[in-house]
């Protein structure tokens, strides 16, 4: 058993007053972070950590848990404490690419932004950015060049800021394909809230499209999807500009953790900032 295996062992023998023959082995379901399913007494249950690499306050998820409880919408939450989190196992089918999945994802998510429901933590991607760049080698040509952008990313971040868009709880990583999942009753549970924060609800939509690949989904005909209708000149800049920005956050991220997907977030925030900036000049 490896040291992360020990350490969520004996976190677990803790948590649940058990022995560690009553606690079934842990199964690595791998992920971004440390994630690890086991069995106690015929329940099967996950266990997740943070990796060491991570920049997230592990205190915005158990909000973010906590404040949709009533609403039947996310995986059961059973303990979160010392950046520990263990939820109850759930039966499921990942979803799709496919439209229909798809529209499902995207009318859960709309859900949690119409819930009212708030957390004391902003999603703040320029915040983000920082926290990534503090931790890369200054030496490195990325960085250099990922700077030579600031100019850019202050014009969209003051575009964002001047249209002054009520908040709302956001997910942060809203991925149809890894933290959505159809449970056998049908409907779909969102898992996976440490990037959760208040934000424009768009936000949601830019994440989840950019991390999925563009390849798989068209951001644009999310809008609509979300939307449930066309929309206005205002809310295709407010996606191209989180568009842009995330994928200068990520670029950072690239230098700092994972370098092999530098060159298609370098693409996408050009791109997008190309069409935030020309949508702008239209309102």
């Amino acid at each position: 058993m490896d040291i992360i295996k020990k350490k969520l062992n004996r976190e677990i023998e803790r948590i649940f007053e058990v022995q560690t023959s009553e606690i079934g082995e842990l199964e690595d379901l791998e992920g971004s972070n440390h994630v690890y399913s086991f069995m106690i007494k015929n329940q099967k249950y996950v266990i997740k950590t943070l990796n060491d690499k991570s920049i997230m306050d592990w205190k915005r998820e158990k909000a973010a848990y906590n404040s949709l409880k009533s609403f039947n919408l996310t995986d059961e939450l059973v303990y979160y404490d010392n950046g520990i989190k263990i939820t109850k196992f759930l039966d499921n089918n990942a979803l799709s690419y496919d439209e229909s999945d798809l529209i499902d994802a995207l009318d859960l998510i709309r859900k949690v932004h119409e819930s009212e429901v708030s957390i004391n933590y902003e999603y703040d991607i320029i915040e983000n950015m920082n926290k990534y760049i503090s931790h890369c080698n200054k030496k490195s040509k990325r960085l250099n060049e990922l700077e030579s952008y600031s100019n850019t990313i202050d014009s969209i971040q003051a575009i964002v800021n001047k249209l002054n868009i009520p908040r709302v709880l956001c997910h942060g990583d809203a991925c149809a394909t890894t933290n959505f999942l159809r449970i056998p009753d049908g409907s779909i549970r969102i898992i996976d809230w440490e990037q959760a924060g208040m934000a424009d609800p768009l936000l949601d939509i830019a994440i989840a499209t950019l991390h999925q690949g563009f390849e798989n989904i068209d951001p644009v005909w999310c809008l609509h999807q979300y939307l449930k209708r066309t929309p206005e000149i205002q809310e295709y800049l407010r996606l191209y500009s989180f568009l842009a920005l995330n994928s200068y956050a990520l670029m950072a991220w690239c230098i700092y953790g994972d370098p092999g997907n530098y060159g298609y977030y370098l693409n996408s925030a050009v791109k997008y900032s190309d069409l935030a900036l020309a949508s702008n000049r239209k309102t």
